[in-house]
């Protein structure tokens, strides 16, 4: 049982992360910096393609120290996304990052043992949570996010 769910799992992960590889699939420089048209209402953010990309790598990252925490019974950890650095702005840079970063989430899937991934525990907001949930939660979130990269590239060029 405990191979199927983790293989599951983890397959889940690495197909959605593929499929949002391939949606960045020859981007050119132009449309990975381009930021979506409009004003900017108070608390609305409107990243260009390249922040989707740190976004979801922070995100993997976030995530993975939220369960190993939980998991060793110790406090969770805050989520403070980093600024980019200003050289990770490259696609081939940020799909680097993305590779990485999953790469380390997914590892640490694979060493789960069934009780850790079904251990319910308390996350920041006060909810209850499992090692499951979230990994399940995080092939959700960046499936919003490969429309979203899909959204941006159709925009028009920029003239200027």
């Amino acid at each position: 049982m405990r191979v199927a769910l983790i293989d599951d799992l983890t397959s889940g992960l690495e197909a959605v992360r593929a499929d949002f590889l391939a949606a960045l699939e020859d981007v050119t420089q132009e449309q990975f910096e381009r930021r979506p048209p409009g004003d900017v209402t108070e608390g609305e953010e409107r990243w260009p393609i390249r922040d989707v990309c740190w976004h979801l790598g922070q995100y993997d990252d976030y995530q993975r120290r939220t369960i190993l925490a939980a998991s060793e019974g110790r406090p969770l950890p805050k989520n403070e996304p980093t600024q980019r650095p200003a050289y990770m702005n490259t696609p081939d840079l940020l799909r680097e990052w993305l590779v990485q970063s999953r790469r380390t989430l997914v590892v640490l899937a694979s060493h789960l043992d069934d009780a850790t991934l079904n251990r319910e525990f308390e996350g920041l907001n006060g909810r209850a949570l499992t090692a499951r949930g979230i990994l399940k939660w995080v092939a959700i979130h960046e499936r919003s996010h490969i429309a979203q990269v899909e959204a941006l590239r159709a925009l028009p060029t920029q003239e200027g």
